[in-house]
């Protein structure tokens, strides 16, 4: 089956925007958890490495977040 280039444009259109809305969901949940364990230092010790590992996961989800936007920046020009 071949596709015109305006249902590939709106197909890749409709994947980036939901991949774009589960990215802004696992970003905020992130920032969330993560300032929650920030917080909760002062009354029970949380284990630095796991802080360390949900701000590198915050920040890989930050990092996709702009790939997404470049990607869409490149499809509207396209179109």
């Amino acid at each position: 089956m071949v596709e015109s280039m305006d249902d590939l444009a709106l197909t890749e259109r409709k994947f980036l925007h939901d991949i774009s809305n589960q990215l802004v969901v696992a970003q905020g949940m992130g920032n969330i958890a993560l300032k929650k364990f920030k917080e909760s230092e002062a009354d029970a010790p949380v284990d630095q490495k796991a802080i360390e590992r949900l701000e590198k996961s915050v920040k890989a989800i930050d990092k996709m977040i702009v790939l997404v936007k470049e990607r869409r920046h490149v499809l509207h020009s396209l179109v």
